[in-house]
């Protein structure tokens, strides 16, 4: 007989999958005190995904991602037509990103498996290879950037220092990202984000709020002082506004919670 035990691994993975956006211990490593994010079985996950299988925690509705830009140019102090430098990490093949481009603003994705960021070019036209130049990153991975210079993708893991990236956006995409990481993963992450926001820059943090589970994830329940602990965004970020339900979702049980933080000043 299975235990249950042995099922839940499996359990996790069919209805919130270890991919870029939904981490369990089998995507994380240590390495000399190190974390870091492995791939895992995430490429399996998204060839699935891409092959027609099971959509799992994907939205794929571009109204959503309307309303989310329109949060992001409420929250920043510049006019809704100013473009912004956004930064989507553990993108995946989200529709944000391409959205977000097509409205004016200057995109950067990071995500860890190369099928999702080839899915994602795709949706700026058919020419990949016309449209598209890649390069060797100095922290491993490739760095795809498309030739209106608006539009760059990090194949590699967020986790790496990148000082390329210093103090670089204006605003922060997280969809479900915090959300999906472990515990001990989330200050990691925080600091990457912390290093790449400019100085008064947003994060908008879309999170899950469960009705029972909370305790166990992924998707983790999370609310207003989870995403504050000191040593998650509490330590870098200010919190400015929570936004409710930001869209239905079709998970049940489940509530899609916006919130928006701040960059505090550099000291």
């Amino acid at each position: 007989m299975i235990s249950i035990a042995a099922l839940l691994p499996l359990l996790l993975f069919v209805t919130y999958p270890q991919t870029a956006q939904s981490f369990t211990s089998g995507g994380l490593s240590k390495q000399r005190n190190k974390t870091i994010i492995k791939m895992g079985g995430w490429s399996e996950t998204w060839k699935d995904i891409l092959n027609g299988g099971p959509k799992r925690w994907k939205i794929d509705d571009v109204e959503a991602k309307q309303k989310a830009l329109t949060h992001i140019t409420d929250a920043t102090s510049t006019s809704s037509d100013t473009p912004l430098r956004i930064l989507c990490p553990l993108a995946g093949d989200d529709q944000f990103v391409h959205y977000a481009w097509s409205q004016g603003h200057d995109v950067t994705a990071i995500d860890i498996v190369p099928d999702a960021l080839k899915a994602m070019r795709f949706q700026f036209g058919e020419n990949n290879k016309e449209d598209w130049a890649s390069t060797s990153s100095n922290n491993g991975g490739i760095v795809w950037k498309h030739k209106s210079g608006r539009a760059t993708l990090y194949e590699g893991d967020m986790l790496m220092k990148r000082p390329e990236l210093q103090s670089s956006f204006d605003v922060v995409y997280d969809k479900d990202s915090f959300g999906a990481l472990s515990l001990e993963m989330r200050q990691p992450y925080c600091q990457r984000l912390s290093e790449f926001v400019k100085s008064n820059g947003i994060v908008y943090v879309e999170v899950k709020n469960k009705e029972s589970g909370r305790k166990f994830g992924p998707p983790y329940h999370v609310e207003r002082n989870d995403l504050m602990e000191e040593t998650s965004f509490g330590g870098a970020f200010d919190y400015v506004n929570a936004l409710g339900e930001v869209y239905p979702l079709n998970m049940g049980g489940m509530r899609q919670m916006g919130h928006i933080l701040r960059r505090g000043l550099r000291k």
